[in-house]
Parts: C-alpha cells; sequence; structure tokens
C-alpha cells in the first residue's frame, strides 16, 4: 500500500465510517474458504462458523494481512486485539434492513452498560473498536451485501433515526476485498435478491484494554499461535491477560505466571 493510498484509506475512515481495501484475499482463498462456511453451514447453530482460524489453516491469513494491519494499529495502536474471526452466510432471499452499531451489541457502547452520567451518548471521539468485513463472493447491489450510514460513527445517540434508511449505502465490493469499518458506523445486510448465496467472514478487532468477545488467548491452538509468527501474542492477547497471580509472579509477555510460578497457572 503506497503512503496515498493509506492516508486515502485513513480518511475513508474518519469521514465515511468505513473503507473498502480490494486485492486482499486471492481467488484461491476465497473458494477455499467458501467452501469451508459451506461444510460447516449446518452446524452454525453449535459454533462451526466460530474461532475459524482454529479450524482451517486458510482463516488464518485473516489476520496476517499487512495493508489491514496496517490500518487497524492506525486506529487502535499497536497492539491491538483480534476479538473473534466467525462466517456470515446469507442465502437467497435472506438479509433486510436492520441498521445497527456493533458497538451497543458487545462494544464500549453497550446500553446496559452505560453510566447515567453518559446521558445517552456513545464515545464518538475515538475508534475504540473495528471490524471487517472479509468479501469472500462479491458484494453488489443485490446480493446482501452489507450497506453503510456515512457518517454515522459521529453521531452521538444511540437511537437509529429513520432518516438513516435514506442514506444508507451499499458496500460494493469485488471478491477478495475487505471492508474495514468503525463499530460505532451503522450498517446492516442487504436483502439477498439473488439466487446464489453470499459468503463472507467478520473479524472484529479491539483496543488493548477493551473487553474481547472471546478470551482469545485461552481459544488459540499452540500450532495456530505458532504460525502467527511473532505477533501471535500480541493480536490473540496473550499480553494483555490480567493477572490471576500477584504481579510479581506475572509475566507480562507470556500472558502467565513465570516459570518458577508455574504450579500456580490455570489450564
Amino acid at each position: 500500500m503506497t503512503k496515498q493510498s493509506f492516508q486515502a484509506h485513513v480518511l475513508d475512515l474518519k469521514v465515511e465510517g468505513y473503507t473498502i481495501l480490494t486485492d486482499q484475499l486471492t481467488a484461491e482463498e476465497c473458494a477455499e474458504a467458501r467452501k469451508e462456511l459451506e461444510t460447516r453451514y449446518p452446524d452454525r447453530d453449535r459454533g462451526s462458523f466460530e474461532w475459524l482460524f482454529n479450524k482451517a489453516r486458510v482463516f488464518e491469513r485473516f489476520y496476517q494481512l499487512p495493508d489491514h494491519l496496517r490500518l487497524i494499529r492506525h486506529f487502535l495502536g499497536p497492539d491491538a486485539l483480534l476479538s473473534a474471526v466467525y462466517g456470515s452466510v446469507v442465502l437467497p432471499g435472506e438479509g433486510g434492513r436492520g441498521l445497527h452499531s456493533d458497538s451497543g451489541i458487545t462494544g464500549h457502547n453497550r446500553e446496559a452498560s452505560m453510566p447515567e452520567a453518559d446521558d445517552g451518548r456513545r464515545i464518538t471521539s475515538h475508534s475504540i473498536a473495528l471490524n471487517t468485513i472479509f468479501c469472500l463472493s462479491p458484494f453488489t447491489e443485490t446480493n446482501g451485501a452489507t450497506e453503510f450510514v456515512p457518517g454515522s460513527h459521529r453521531y452521538e445517540y444511540l437511537n437509529v433515526p429513520d432518516s438513516a434508511y435514506e442514506n444508507a449505502r451499499t458496500a460494493v465490493a469485488p471478491e477478495g476485498s475487505l471492508v474495514l469499518f468503525d463499530v460505532n458506523t451503522w450498517h446492516g445486510t442487504t436483502k439477498n435478491q439473488t439466487d446464489e448465496t453470499r459468503y463472507a467472514v467478520l473479524s472484529p478487532w479491539r483496543r488493548r484494554w477493551t473487553k474481547c468477545e472471546y478470551e482469545m488467548a485461552r481459544v488459540v491452538k499452540p500450532d495456530v499461535l505458532e504460525r502467527a509468527g511473532e505477533d501471535g501474542p500480541v493480536i490473540f492477547g496473550f499480553q494483555a491477560q490480567s493477572p490471576y497471580t500477584e504481579l510479581w509472579q506475572w509475566d507480562r509477555e507470556e500472558g502467565g505466571p513465570k516459570p518458577e510460578f508455574s504450579h500456580l497457572r490455570r489450564d
């Protein structure tokens, strides 16, 4: 990614609340990932779409793309955490309007967690978390692609006004693209009006000090972590683990007790 294109994506995220990066996954990777989701679809209600990085090697690529990571770390810091990697499938006839923000579901603007002093206002001054949609199918105006309300990430209040639906814009993107967006940005899946299934993978990211959807350091398999290289312990949150021993017994880099206190480790 050139400096100019990087700055263009940064500006899109700041102003519009989302940006589209093309040519992030190859056609072969998309085909392999679609096949994995198709195979796992019948058991999706029992978790087959969760923790995909533990289930097929192709999904390990999704948190190792340099342009993607560069943008995430620009907004969330060098120690940004991967919060989840899960599948999204929209069958013909499924989908439809229903704008929401992810920050109001699991994030820092969850209504049930907002104190009275916030006066019903969202945190909009900074990006606290980002979400990624990996387009395993082409995203079109008619096949269940995600629509966004440009600039809505800067709107302070929780309720989505009716006027937002009039301003929603479908993220049209080729297969292999990714859509990166602020979790405050209002968005929703459009109706799939075609006779083909729309496939995607969703991957939220958080700042180090916020709560992720999963305790990734306890979820990731050892061989998956090893293949993630030196970025692995950071991405999967080992350094963000809260100590359950006294501080002098804790290794922050490893996210567990120091070797001499291994008897205190919780497995």
